[in-house]
C-alpha cells in the first residue's frame, strides 16, 4: 500500500506544479498587454485563456480524486467499489490507481443505469 501512496503523492505533486504552471502562464502582463493591442490577438488570448481553464479544472478534479483515494487508504477502504463493495481488480487499480468503482459499476454509471456517486 506504502508503493501506491507514494504513487498517488507523487501524481498529487506533478498535478498540482502544472496547474501552477498553467495559471502562471496565463498572466505574463507584459506579453498579455502588448497583445491586446490588437482585436485578433485579445480574441487569442481569450481563446487560451479558456483552454488554459478547462485544462486546470480537469487537473484539479484530478488532485481531488487522487486525495478521496489517499483518505480512502487512510480509511481502510482502498480498492473497494464504491457501487457493489467489491474489490476492483488490481490491474485496473494500476491503470487508474484513484478508480473507485469496479469496471462493471463505472460502465453501468457511464451508460446511466448506475447511481451517481
Amino acid at each position: 500500500m506504502r508503493s501506491i501512496r507514494r504513487e498517488l503523492e507523487s501524481q498529487r505533486d506533478a498535478l498540482t506544479s502544472r496547474i501552477s504552471t498553467s495559471t502562471r502562464s496565463t498572466q505574463d502582463d507584459d506579453h498579455r498587454r502588448e497583445i491586446f493591442k490588437d482585436p485578433f490577438g485579445m480574441a487569442s488570448i481569450t481563446h487560451d485563456d479558456e483552454v488554459v481553464a478547462a485544462v486546470v479544472d480537469t487537473r484539479a478534479r484530478q488532485v481531488e480524486e487522487i486525495d478521496r483515494a489517499l483518505a480512502d487508504i487512510d480509511a481502510g477502504r482502498y480498492g473497494i467499489c464504491r457501487e457493489c463493495g467489491e474489490e476492483i481488480p488490481k490491474a485496473r487499480l494500476k491503470i487508474l490507481p484513484f478508480a473507485t468503482r469496479c469496471v462493471g459499476c463505472q460502465g453501468r454509471l457511464e451508460t446511466g443505469l448506475g447511481r451517481a456517486a
